[in-house]
């Protein structure tokens, strides 16, 4: 944990003592408070992944309330194209253009997602990757949604492969006297950028208070000067990448040679 998550953790204790018995409050309107444990993730050589927790404490919170806590990574423009077969050749064809896609996408919840809340009143508030997506892929004059289901439910399958879209029910843990934790898990293929994490208490099926911490993912070390060099140089690393191939090309040819 990093100087800051701690002086944000102590703070939402500090916040909670204040607050008395929040889980048997219900006159006041509803709070909540939220952290991460760390602001900042650096991806190096050895990077295999890193579990973020998000700790959190409630004001007026009931025992019928949930939680639900995303976190969402930069977004980027997709080009999804479809394979069709053409004359016995698979072909990529009927490319449909996605703006704004979340590259990494995780949820957790408290109970089920069924449980808390209708699906209208979840995308009502931007939950869950398909109303995410929907969102960024409005069908046009020409489209209906029919035809854009495919091309999102192929992003989606894209996304869990690599574990950047994932979902855990029950994964955020509710806590005696208005505490709870979330443990959210960065794959691999972690993409860098900024990230938002997103608290929600839901109560009778709809988000009654929000609350949201930002996280930064970078690279460091090695890997950051390579992605530093090919994208502030791309000339001149391409360039390097060519005179590198020819001379691991001119070492392996001697080698042969001598044998």
């Amino acid at each position: 944990m990093d100087a800051g998550g701690c002086e944000m953790i102590g703070a939402l204790l500090v916040s909670l003592a204040l607050q008395g018995q929040p889980t048997l409050l219900t006159s006041e309107p509803p709070s909540i408070v939220a952290a991460l444990t760390h602001e900042t993730v650096e991806i190096r050589e050895d990077f295999s992944g890193q579990e973020l927790v998000l700790y959190g404490a409630t004001r007026g919170m009931t025992i019928q309330d949930e939680i639900v806590v995303v976190l969402r990574g930069p977004a980027r423009d997709l080009r999804v194209m479809e394979k069709q077969r053409t004359f016995g050749i698979w072909i990529n064809s009927a490319p449909l253009e996605f703006e704004n896609i979340p590259s990494y996408y995780a949820i957790a919840t408290s109970l089920p997602l069924d449980e808390i809340a209708t699906p209208e009143s979840l995308a009502g508030s931007g939950i869950g990757l398909p109303a995410t997506l929907a969102i960024r892929a409005a069908p046009t004059a020409a489209q209906t949604e029919r035809d854009i289901r495919p091309y999102l439910d192929a992003i989606g399958r894209a996304g869990s492969r690599n574990n950047l879209y994932a979902e855990a029910q029950r994964g955020v843990e509710i806590l005696d006297g208005g505490l709870f934790r979330a443990t959210i898990s960065l794959p691999p293929l972690t993409p860098v950028g900024n990230y938002v994490a997103e608290v929600y208490l839901f109560r009778d099926g709809r988000a009654v208070a929000s609350r949201s911490a930002s996280l930064r993912v970078e690279k460091a070390g090695l890997e950051r000067f390579v992605y530093e060099f090919a994208h502030d140089w791309p000339w001149l690393y391409g360039l390097f990448c060519v005179v590198l191939a020819v001379l691991a090309g001119y070492a392996g040819y001697l080698a042969f040679n001598r044998r």
